[in-house]
């Protein structure tokens, strides 16, 4: 038997609900956005990104500040993650 790991998805932004539309089937993880959870969730992103442990980036721009989503884009596209930004 065959089993498939599924992708590890992490959602920037936002206010923690479960975004499954951007992610059928996979392991989504949710970094609120600063007013939602303060400063600590960018950095539990960054060490989850740094540590393998995230397959793709979707970015709720609209939930962050510029150097949230600047950061976190930059971060994703310098480890090769892919990433997606949602106006």
């Amino acid at each position: 038997m065959v089993t498939t790991a599924r992708a590890r998805v992490a959602v920037l932004g936002g206010d923690g609900r479960r975004p499954d539309d951007w992610a059928p089937g996979a392991d989504v993880r949710v970094f609120r956005g600063r007013r939602f959870g303060g400063n600590g969730e960018l950095k539990r992103l960054a060490r989850s990104m740094r540590s393998g442990a995230i397959d793709r980036l979707v970015v709720l721009a609209r939930w962050n500040g510029h150097s949230a989503t600047t950061f976190a884009v930059r971060l994703a596209r310098r480890l090769g993650i892919p990433v997606e930004v949602i106006p």
